[in-house]
């Protein structure tokens, strides 16, 4: 499964350690975790859920499992939110 970051529904950008979506529709904007805003990044640039995963528990301290889950859970908001699309 390939995610895709909605060009045309979203801006993000880092601010300090974190980021920031602006939902262009909704005319809002969401603050993102450090973690969320890394999950972005990494689908920006093209990786893979696994990947995703593998950078995260190489910079933070958690089991690949507990990582895979909680990345999972992450992209499944993201979807939701209408920030991310699956191909």
């Amino acid at each position: 499964m390939n995610y895709q970051i909605k060009t045309d529904k979203i801006l993000f950008t880092q601010l300090g350690n974190e980021g920031v979506v602006y939902a262009v529709e909704k005319n809002e904007y969401v603050a993102l975790n450090e973690t969320y805003f890394k999950i972005l990044q990494g689908i920006e640039n093209g990786k893979s859920q696994p990947e995703i995963v593998a950078t995260l528990c190489q910079q933070y301290d958690i089991s690949a499992a507990d990582c895979a889950r909680e990345v999972q859970t992450a992209l499944a908001q993201l979807v939701e939110k209408g920030f991310v699309g699956v191909e």
